[in-house]
């Protein structure tokens, strides 16, 4: 979560925020997650063992093949099996194509990732074949949670060109290991793409020019993603709603506090202190919130580089868990370990090296 009462302590969510107690639900409330990127995403548990509860909300499906940044389409390699479905239970025995290679389920899952989730999944030898990509979903495709086109063709584009698998890649980099997992609609990757088209500052995310930088910039904003919202099942700080007038943490950055909603809300041109709610109610303004942070607020307590964005393209992403919540979780907390340990396993999903500044 985030506030601006710790920039006096170095980190930007306060003592008081919820964000580094044990009774929140999002973000902080997870242990600390073992092992190499070879386990599955998000390898964690709540604070009591137990999935944190999703009350509602859709599914954040995946999306088709993907289509080339021109919006044509490009060759793909695919095995001969269907395609792996982000969500979509599998049985023993089951066999899909994964990014042009085969995989067979060796146990029952819930639709975890293959290429992650290797105790559930082992390799298919297969001969690929070459399609067309495209059809009728892509780049400007539909996607389920925004109830409509995307509209932020552009933007998706130029995710889909970052993620191996466009929508697909992105709900892989958001699978905890519990049983019933629901990405709320909140976090569509449609409302993405539109958020990323909505603000000139917003155009630099992950859009250097430089493949591995554009890469490990989005590692690392879904890692503090899927820390900050218990893996896209959460909307509100634990036991919030989304519609009190207070300022707890809400959406993808769990923005905190008054002045991070007047601030964020004059950016955007949206009265967010007035109904703050819009920030956990409303796809692109949660979005909008979350890129505001990471792209255009800079932290004033923080020593050294004070922006997310500049961090990370730096190479430092133990820099960006100080900017977001150091006063709580540095240095070298379990919780910032976490952080790091999402990063990791989303890097190894994408091809790309965490480098070596990985916990504050």
């Amino acid at each position: 979560m985030l506030s601006l009462g710790a920039c006096v302590t170095g980190g930007l969510a306060g003592p008081d925020d919820g964000a580094g107690s044990a009774s929140s639900g999002a973000g902080m409330s997870n242990v600390s997650s073992a092992g190499s990127p070879s386990v599955m995403v998000g390898s964690t548990s709540s604070a009591a063992g137990t999935p944190p509860t999703s009350a509602g909300g859709a599914t954040v499906s995946s999306g088709g093949a993907p289509t080339s940044a021109a919006g044509g389409s490009a060759p793909v390699e695919q095995c001969n099996y269907p395609a792996w479905v982000a969500m979509k239970p599998y049985v023993a025995g089951d066999k899909v194509d994964y990014n042009g290679k085969g995989y067979v389920a060796t146990s029952d899952n819930p639709g975890y990732d293959p290429t992650i989730s290797t105790f559930f999944w082992s390799l298919l030898p297969c001969t690929p074949v070459v399609v067309a990509a495209g059809g009728s979903t892509g780049s400007g495709g539909s996607t389920a949670g925004s109830g409509g086109a995307v509209n932020g063709g552009t933007a998706c584009a130029r995710l889909d060109k970052l993620l191996p698998m466009g929508s697909v890649t992105f709900n892989a980099m958001f699978q905890p290991p519990w049983a019933g997992h629901v990405a709320k609609a909140l976090y569509s990757y449609s409302g993405l793409c539109d958020a990323l088209s909505s603000e000139s500052a917003f155009g630099a995310f992950a859009n250097s020019g430089d493949l591995t930088k554009d890469r490990i910039e989005i590692a690392a904003f879904f890692a503090h993603v899927a820390k900050e919202t218990a893996f896209l099942e959460q909307t509100d700080e634990a036991g919030e709603a989304s519609n009190a007038s207070d300022f707890h943490g809400r959406g993808a950055i769990q923005i905190t506090g008054q002045s991070n909603y007047a601030a964020a809300g004059s950016y955007l041109g949206k009265n967010l202190t007035g109904d703050p709610g819009m920030v956990s109610t409303d796809p692109v303004t949660n979005w909008q919130s979350a890129l505001w942070f990471w792209m255009v607020n800079y932290n004033p307590g923080t020593s050294g580089v004070q922006n997310c964005h500049q961090a990370i393209m730096s190479g430092d992403f133990g820099q960006t868990t100080r900017i977001i919540n150091g006063g709580i979780e540095c240095p070298g907390s379990q919780s910032a370990q976490q952080r790091a340990q999402y990063f990791e396993n989303n890097c190894a999903l994408i091809n790309v090296s965490p480098g070596t500044k990985l916990v504050c």
